[in-house]
């Protein structure tokens, strides 16, 4: 079944359907769902400084969403700093239909590089599959950044 999909940016109506999708993922630790809604809610003032797309099914159910951000004293260089689709809607184009509009609007500005950091553990194995299949390309290996045995990779895609 094809899933009618838009791409938009976070309004406060969808702020508790992408922080109930934020509670849904198995891989974030509490600490981390902590900073991912002050991002979230970040996106939601008018300072700029972090970005949210929510995709929405027909019914304007929130299915996924993404944020995103400048990196400071750079030009034309972003972080993605979460990305998740509900559970349920998995493996449907959510994510990638995502990092397409959040490219193509940052492709506006002219060329850039977009940066992901994620775990090495077996957790974040589909992740990291993920932003491989979708042109990223892992660009650093920190050992043991996390924890011990849970090493960071940095993934960029150059726009």
């Amino acid at each position: 079944m094809r899933i009618t999909l838009s791409v938009a940016p976070i309004t406060s109506q969808d702020r508790d359907g992408v922080l109930q999708i934020t509670r849904m993922q198995r891989n974030f630790l509490d600490c981390e769902i902590a900073i991912a809604v002050e991002v979230i809610d970040g996106s939601l003032t008018s300072t700029g400084d972090y970005h949210t797309l929510v995709a929405h099914d027909g019914q304007k159910r929130v299915l996924g969403f993404l944020s995103f951000g400048a990196v400071p004293l750079t030009e034309n260089r972003f972080d993605l700093y979460w990305i998740a689709v509900d559970p349920g809607a998995g493996r449907s184009g959510i994510g990638t239909r995502l990092l397409e509009e959040m490219e193509t609007r940052l492709r506006r500005n002219g060329s850039g590089h977009i940066y992901i950091d994620t775990s090495s553990t077996q957790g974040y194995l589909a992740a990291r599959k993920f932003y491989e299949k979708n042109g990223y390309q892992a660009v650093a290996h920190l050992k043991d950044f996390y924890r011990l045995g849970d090493d960071k990779i940095i993934y960029r895609k150059i726009y």
